[in-house]
């Protein structure tokens, strides 16, 4: 998209995306919060400025906070980058199923996916 949208309408956007997830699904996120950032940050590490970088999933995975040996933990965090999604998106429709796969990428993370079973499990790109 040439034109990039305004954070709150991009918020929305990914508001909207979690919102279209199956009760199953969402009764599995635990402490967990997604945000928005503009671009890959510190946070990336080696990948800090990505330009192709959708989402990054940064914690520990559900089974692990579930786990009674865990102890106290910060939540894990989702994060969307606005630009680098946008950067592959023509259209508004393309840019919400772009965010949903991305989306649901990070949260298989959570649910302790790796990359090769998030491939081999969403072939059609779960991002």
């Amino acid at each position: 998209m040439k034109n990039y949208w305004l954070r709150s309408r991009f918020d929305r956007l990914a508001h909207q995306a979690l919102d279209k997830l199956p009760d199953d699904i969402l009764r599995l996120l635990h402490n967990i919060e997604i945000d928005v950032q503009a671009v890959p940050g510190a946070e990336a590490g080696r990948l800090k400025g990505s330009k192709v970088l959708l989402g990054l999933y940064k914690g520990l995975k559900r089974e692990q906070m579930m786990s009674p040996l865990s102890g106290s933990y910060l939540p894990a965090r989702i994060i969307l980058y606005q630009k680098n999604l946008e950067a592959l998106c023509r259209t508004e429709v393309e840019l919400k199923r772009r965010i949903e796969l991305t989306l649901r990428h990070e949260i298989a993370h959570h649910l302790g996916f790796s990359e090769e079973d998030i491939r081999r499990r969403w072939p059609e790109g779960a991002c």
